[in-house]
């Protein structure tokens, strides 16, 4: 067993742990289908493909550790961006493109809809994944040299630094080997940070939440009861907190 550290910093990041409607807000973490979903993309795991769930479980075994990093003279900060989607189609539009569009009762589509997302401004993390050495092995080579494009919840949100993945033999080396490395930062100790980590067993500790962002199959993503996550447990520290 070994741990991955990777550096996630960019202007603007969105985790979308939950929406309502038009909607779209973003959690104050990462969540673990983002990031997951991240390295799949960089391994080149197509959702598409009839094998994605297979190909998807030895990444969605790994134990993901979400550290906030603080920047200094600089404070995160939300953002509403407004948004407006489609504009109906034809009977020519694909089926794709028709799922896309929600419809009225009635069938026909709607015209343009509003939406509201938020985004994180200038925040920054780091994120922990624990498991098999050679699976994590793997997905350092894959997010030094990915498939298809890593952006942090959106298409928008660009990396501004390096994802400079590092192993080590826990999290904690892992930790301490990304930070040597990452332009003007201190040492710092893990249990000095503000994190979430993923809690794992049939009894979890008291402060224990559950938030549905398992990954399973983002393949499997649409539907009236999507199958492509589950719930899992997190607990969240805080420094100078039990």
């Amino acid at each position: 067993m070994s741990a991955l550290a990777f550096y996630l910093d960019a202007p603007m990041q969105s985790w979308g742990s939950s929406s309502k409607y038009q909607y779209r807000e973003t959690g104050s973490f990462p969540t673990k289908s983002a990031l997951i979903g991240l390295v799949a993309a960089a391994h080149g795991i197509d959702k598409c493909d009839p094998h994605e769930a297979e190909k998807l479980t030895p990444l969605s075994a790994l134990r993901l550790t979400v550290v906030k990093m603080e920047k200094d003279h600089v404070a995160t900060t939300r953002l509403m961006d407004f948004h407006s989607v489609g504009g109906g189609y034809n009977w020519r539009s694909s089926q794709r493109e028709k799922m896309s569009i929600p419809p009225k009762a009635s069938g026909a589509p709607f015209g343009t809809v509003i939406t509201r997302r938020s985004y994180l401004t200038d925040a920054s993390f780091i994120a922990l994944l624990e498991g098999p050495s050679e699976t994590l092995v793997t997905a350092k080579k894959a997010l030094l040299n990915p498939v298809w494009g890593v952006w942090f919840g959106r298409k928008t949100c660009l990396p501004a630094t390096p994802l400079t993945p590092t192993l080590g033999e826990t999290r904690e080396e892992a930790f301490d080997a990304l930070l040597e490395v990452l332009p003007n930062q201190p040492p710092l100790a893990l249990e000095d940070c503000e994190y979430q980590e993923e809690i794992l067993g049939d009894s979890p500790p008291e402060g224990t939440f559950y938030q549905s962002d398992q990954p399973t199959a983002f393949g499997q993503h649409h539907g009236p009861i999507p199958a492509a996550y589950r719930a899992r447990a997190i607990r969240h520290h805080r420094p100078n907190t039990p």
